[in-house]
């Protein structure tokens, strides 16, 4: 072998040791902390997958069927209360004779029931009774007893004010207070002349306003004028508001406690 190959063969040798050496080795150590983040890694998918599978599909058997059981329960109830609302409205707006009736009934009793507590407008046959008091001799005291012959002759609808000023609706609880130069109605100050707007039967209304002793006769006494006119319609358009109960409420039917 000539010098040239031993030094052949040296090179060689120094290049394999130098790429051994360039070479990366796993340490145990390297191994153990490749194993530990290869197990993370594992658990973490775990748990993401856990998370997302954490509705219904990590519930036993018997949760799921209980579940189950409320929907259909609930879709029950809420089928149940839109047939009872349906029931209802096919009653109201197209049910039987007697049903359509009894709303009809109910609407009219509304409407009379406003009249006479003056929270409605009102028209029919009537009387004006114009009061004149020129002495200034008729108070509270006679304008009263006006309102109680007509309402014994059956007067529906009254309305009392100054001939040119302003208008009160008489009610069941009306008061009336002599003030200077007038009469107080319900806390409103009226002055003579007087008008009476009556609504019921004319001449009845009439008659009762002209008995011996009775309103008419009462006022000439007093050299006051009272006329009395009969028409075919009275518009009566004051009103009142309804007042709102501070103690009293509705009491169930039959509850006699």
């Amino acid at each position: 072998m000539t010098p040239a190959d031993n030094d052949n063969d040296d090179g060689a040798r120094r290049r394999a040791r130098l790429r051994s050496a360039l070479r990366p080795r796993a340490t145990r150590a390297q191994l153990v902390a490749a194993l530990l983040c290869a197990v993370l890694g594992f658990a973490a998918a775990v748990q993401v997958r856990a998370n997302q599978d954490a509705g219904l599909t990590g519930l036993r058997q018997t949760d799921l069927v209980r579940i189950l059981d409320d929907v259909s329960e609930r879709g029950g109830r809420l089928q149940a209360e839109a047939r009872a609302l349906q029931e209802t409205r096919d009653r109201v707006t197209g049910g039987s004779t007697g049903t359509l009736a009894a709303l009809e009934e109910a609407r009219e009793r509304t409407r009379v029931l406003g009249i006479l507590a003056g929270t409605l407008a009102a028209r029919g046959p009537g009387v004006e009774l114009t009061i004149s008091d020129v002495e200034g001799q008729v108070g509270a005291d006679v304008l009263l007893d006006a309102l109680q012959e007509l309402r014994d002759a059956g007067a529906e609808a009254i309305e009392v004010s100054t001939v040119t000023g302003p208008a009160v609706r008489v009610v069941a609880s009306t008061s009336l207070v002599d003030v200077e130069g007038g009469v107080e109605v319900d806390g409103t100050r009226l002055v003579s002349p007087y008008r009476f707007r009556v609504i019921g039967e004319s001449r009845t209304l009439a008659a009762a306003l002209d008995i011996p002793g009775g309103v008419l006769d009462v006022l000439r006494q007093r050299e006051a004028q009272g006329l009395v006119t009969q028409r075919s319609s009275v518009l009566i358009t004051s009103l009142r508001a309804a007042p709102s109960p501070r103690y009293a409420r509705p009491a169930p039917w039959g509850d006699g406690g």
